[in-house]
């Protein structure tokens, strides 16, 4: 697969992230794509990983680019919702950075970040920084472990 096109399947994500935000509110329909859909995004992440071991790049920075988009969109998220004043946020860009973040499934570590707030079963500001950083990290994860897949799956069908 060309280098271009593997760059531009970063976008996936944020795609996914849109369509699960936009249908949340839509009865069956939007519970349904808040579970599925992520867990699609999973797998197609974990394929992506494994086709940039095929692309020629090593692994750094494959893993870097392959989750630049996302490592973005932290970075916008803490810009925006952590050191900015509510008064001076910009609302498209912090909706925007969380998009990525949906496309994950939030969903299987909802309680591991609530452990970040002072008082129990409280959703504050720490849990939702604690969410979108996790979220990176396990795409993080899910697309380095697909890079090393394709790059053993590489290494035996060479060396057969």
């Amino acid at each position: 697969m060309k280098k271009s096109m593997l760059v531009l399947l970063t976008l996936v994500p944020v795609a996914v992230g849109l369509v699960v935000n936009f249908t949340l509110f839509v009865p069956v329909v939007g519970s349904l794509l808040f579970f599925l859909l992520p867990l699609a995004t999973t797998i197609f992440w974990f394929y992506l990983g494994s086709q940039y071991a095929c692309s020629g790049w090593n692994a750094l920075c494959s893993i870097l680019i392959g989750n630049a988009v996302g490592i973005l969109s932290l970075a916008v998220y803490v810009w925006q919702c952590v050191l900015l004043t509510d008064e001076n946020v910009n609302l498209f860009l912090a909706a925007a950075s969380q998009m990525f973040s949906a496309a994950t499934p939030t969903y299987l570590f909802g309680r591991l970040v609530m452990l970040f707030e002072a008082q129990p079963n409280y959703i504050g500001e720490a849990t939702a920084l604690a969410l979108q950083v996790i979220a990176v990290l396990y795409m993080i994860v899910i697309f380095g472990c697909g890079y090393a897949w394709g790059k053993r799956t590489a290494f035996r069908s060479q060396s057969a």
